[in-house]
């Protein structure tokens, strides 16, 4: 079953399609098992989602939401948000021992 992943950005428009086209592209070379959306961070607490990614600057203010949270230093590069995703990935699984 995939993970609901849902990538904020402030206004919603801007910075957040591009991390999501960006998290789309990894998602679907590696095969993550994510179901990606996004929307304005006003709208992460009521999304449901397991896992949000925010540029660096948003995720510390992200802090009443009932999901992980992860940063994105830059936005466009894949190597990090590949990073950050497989990190997540393996520390849900080490927690399923």
């Amino acid at each position: 079953m995939n993970e609901k992943l849902l990538v904020v950005c402030g206004t919603g428009m801007g910075s957040s399609m591009i991390l999501k086209m960006m998290v789309d592209q990894v998602v679907g070379a590696q095969k993550l098992p994510f179901d990606v959306s996004s929307d304005l961070a006003s709208g992460a607490r009521s999304s449901g989602a397991d896992v949000i990614v925010a540029g660096l600057d948003l995720a510390p203010t992200l802090t009443n939401v009932p999901a992980t949270v992860i940063g994105i230093k830059n936005i466009l590069d894949k190597a990090e948000i590949a990073s950050a995703l497989e990190e997540y990935l393996a520390s849900k699984s080490d927690g399923e021992d």
